[in-house]
């Protein structure tokens, strides 16, 4: 099984690398990290190009290679912290340009049976803060016909990793089991 983990938290050493690097270990080779605020990404234009000519889109740049991963992996997992109860921009601009990921007569071009797992890192306990995230990625993904799995970590301070540390054994269950 291929998994695909991506880190779209602006911060190289939070709480959405550690769980990312956690993942890794876990899976080792039969997975590949993408740590999103290490590449060179532009927004959508939606010049429609994709559609027009029913490709994936025309923008050269780091998302572009990230597209023949996307679409083989048999499991993706993105990591966003809550920024202002929404995911990253960094998150936010990746999912913008999933939309070469329909063609279109809006036919995904994922293969049935893909699977996404999104994890929301946020500092407050109260879980609820996450939910408008969580449930914006579950209708996001499953448009794209991803079963989707939204998992909400409370507790995630910005100087430690002690929250996220607390959950990992449950995070690494959750994924596997789904």
């Amino acid at each position: 099984m291929s998994i695909l983990i991506i880190n779209a938290s602006p911060r190289k050493s939070g709480n959405s690398a550690f769980i990312a690097d956690s993942l890794k270990e876990k899976y080792g080779n039969d997975c590949q990290v993408v740590n999103l605020r290490e590449k060179n990404i532009k927004l959508c234009t939606a010049c429609r190009f994709c559609k027009t000519n029913n490709s994936l889109c025309v923008i050269k740049d780091d998302i572009s290679e990230l597209y023949p991963a996307l679409l083989s992996a048999d499991k993706i997992i993105l990591i966003s912290p809550n920024i202002m109860g929404f995911v990253s921009s960094l998150a936010k601009i990746l999912t913008d340009r999933f939309y070469c990921l329909k063609t279109a007569e809006r036919k995904t071009k994922f293969e049935e049976g893909k699977k996404m797992f999104f994890i929301l890192t946020q500092k407050s306990a109260d879980r609820s803060h996450g939910d408008m995230a969580a449930n914006w990625a579950k209708r996001f993904f499953e448009q794209y016909g991803l079963k989707t799995f939204t998992f909400v970590i409370p507790n995630c301070n910005y100087d430690n990793t002690d929250g996220v540390k607390i959950k990992l054994d449950e995070i690494k269950m959750n994924v596997s089991m789904f």
